[in-house]
């Protein structure tokens, strides 16, 4: 159940605007999660590419696929912070395969914020990926949380568009080769699924506008929510899931500068009502492999690939939810999708 589906709500004319965020949707219980990952806990020889990967959600979404012994690659700035993850990730790798020696390990430097180093990273990873015989799953987590300051990256654009926008769809499109490669290529992108509606499509850099945690949020989330619809429809040989976090408890808001009201209200909310990053990721693990034990084993079957019934945006418990009606429109999408391609000078075959 969402805002939007309460009778009374649903008739206020701003609920259009109102985020559905997720706290009223059912939750689904562990036990849930470990029986429907039971058919591919062995992920050996299978490779995972997690960008943001050396802290919060994007670390314990790392370590959850290392524990099922996949090789993991994972990509940030901090080279000490994934050090020491990767050495945890091996660890637990070997307490669920003890003698297991094969399993990759590898830490990759980029700055997600400039398109120019995005690139540069995307095509190391294609070539890479080439060379091992394919990707299967790509996580992306990489982001933050507005905080009413302006920051602006060297190449002249709002920081976190260019970190959730222009990165995570960079680093998807060019992959998309090597995804086809793999057994059943599957992208995960962690940003609010399913949440927002209308937000400002002429002023995408929030020109004028305070980059705060609402302007943010209501303008990436629908623009991931289009991606997602976007990459289904462009190439259904890969599967492309957009995840909602919901409340989950990570350490992002102490590391950030992000202001007195969401570093302690988004903290005192999280421990309230939300969950732990590690019962995230095991969502996030459970919504990648869903379709491994239902779909084709190659992506030229016809049965691999994605349809619009199944368009994949997931609520915080790994629910289906739909994405709302104005990023759904085909002249919204169509907007967004060029302006991704004219901003970053990446587009999909």
């Amino acid at each position: 159940m969402t805002f939007s589906s309460i009778p009374l709500l649903s008739s206020i004319p701003l609920l259009d605007r109102v985020p559905d965020l997720g706290l009223l949707h059912q939750r689904v219980s562990s036990d849930t999660i470990q029986k429907e990952n039971a058919s591919c806990s062995d992920l050996k020889g299978r490779n995972v590419l997690v960008t943001g990967g050396t802290s919060g959600i994007g670390a314990a979404i790392a370590l959850s696929f290392a524990k099922r012994g996949a090789n993991l690659h994972i990509a940030g700035r901090n080279a000490d912070a994934a050090s020491q993850l990767l050495s945890k990730a091996k660890s637990l790798c070997l307490e669920s395969w003890p003698g297991y020696i094969d399993q990759v390990l590898q830490f990759h430097s980029f700055d997600a914020s400039l398109i120019s180093d995005n690139k540069r990273f995307a095509n190391d990873m294609r070539v890479l990926f080439e060379e091992k015989g394919g990707l299967d799953f790509l996580v992306m987590t990489q982001g933050g949380i507005g905080n009413g300051q302006r920051k602006e990256t060297s190449e002249g654009h709002e920081w976190l568009l260019a970190l959730h926008d222009f990165s995570r769809y960079i680093i998807a499109a060019t992959l998309l080769p090597v995804l086809k490669l793999a057994r059943r290529g599957v992208v995960i992108d962690v940003l609010s699924a399913g949440v927002w509606n209308k937000f400002d499509d002429e002023n995408l850099e929030l020109v004028g506008k305070s980059p705060d945690f609402y302007h943010v949020a209501s303008r990436d989330g629908p623009v991931h929510d289009i991606m997602a619809l976007e990459f289904n429809q462009r190439c259904p040989e890969v599967i492309y899931n957009h995840l909602y976090p919901g409340p989950t408890q990570t350490d992002l808001t102490s590391t950030n500068n992000t202001g007195f009201i969401i570093k302690y209200g988004f903290a005192a909310t999280t421990r309230i009502i939300g969950q732990s990053a590690e019962r995230f990721a095991e969502i996030a693990y459970n919504v990648a492999t869903k379709w491994e034990a239902s779909r084709g084993e190659r992506p030229g079957d016809a049965s691999n690939n994605a349809t619009d019934e199944e368009c994949r945006t997931w609520g915080a418990s790994g629910e289906k939810v739909n994405v709302r009606e104005y990023p759904s429109r085909p002249e919204v999408r169509a907007k967004i999708w060029k302006w991704l391609e004219t901003a970053t000078g990446v587009t999909v075959a």
